[in-house]
C-alpha cells in the first residue's frame, strides 16, 4: 500500500517540480527501528515523482555528528547531498504528518541553492559561534 496517497500525490509532484539540481538522499536504515522500512518505502515513492531525486541505501548508520552520540541515532538517518557534498541536513526518523511538507521544502531549498531567510542579527550571531552548538527544534501544529 502506498504511503503517498492519490489525494497527496499531485501536491508532492508540484513541490518536487521545484527541484533544479539533483538531490541524493543517503538512506541509513536502523536495524532495530520499524520506521526504517516505512522511510525506505517513502523515499522510493518520492523518486517516482522526480528524476532529480536519487536514493542510495547505505547499510551502516553514519557516525554521529558532534554533539550527537550514538544513542541519538535510534532510528534511520537520511542524509541530504547536493553536487556530491553533504548539505548538513540529516533527517532522523520518519517525516510523518506535518513534518512531510517541511521535508519536501528542505529538498527543494538545497536543490535551488536557496539562501536561508535569516535576519542580519541572526546571521551575525551564527558567524560568532566558535564551537558546535547542539540545537534541537520541536514543532507541533497545535
Amino acid at each position: 500500500m502506498p504511503l503517498i496517497t492519490e489525494a497527496v500525490a499531485p501536491h508532492v509532484r508540484e513541490a518536487l517540480r521545484g527541484l533544479h539540481t539533483p538531490v541524493t538522499l543517503k538512506f541509513h536504515p536502523h536495524p532495530a527501528s520499524p520506521a526504517s522500512e516505512a522511510m525506505e518505502q517513502l523515499l522510493a515513492e518520492l523518486t517516482a515523482f522526480s528524476d532529480k531525486l536519487v536514493v542510495e541505501k547505505v547499510p551502516d548508520l553514519p557516525d554521529p555528528v558532534p554533539p550527537e552520540e550514538s544513542a541519538d541515532l535510534e532510528g534511520s538517518v537520511t542524509e541530504v547531498w547536493v553536487d556530491g557534498h553533504p548539505t548538513g541536513i540529516r533527517y532522523l526518523g520518519f517525516p510523518g504528518g506535518h513534518e512531510f511538507g517541511a521535508f519536501l521544502e528542505a529538498l527543494v531549498a538545497v536543490s535551488t541553492h536557496a539562501e536561508p531567510r535569516l535576519a542580519p542579527s541572526t546571521r551575525e550571531w551564527l558567524a560568532s559561534l566558535r564551537q558546535p552548538l547542539h540545537l534541537e527544534v520541536f514543532v507541533t501544529p497545535t
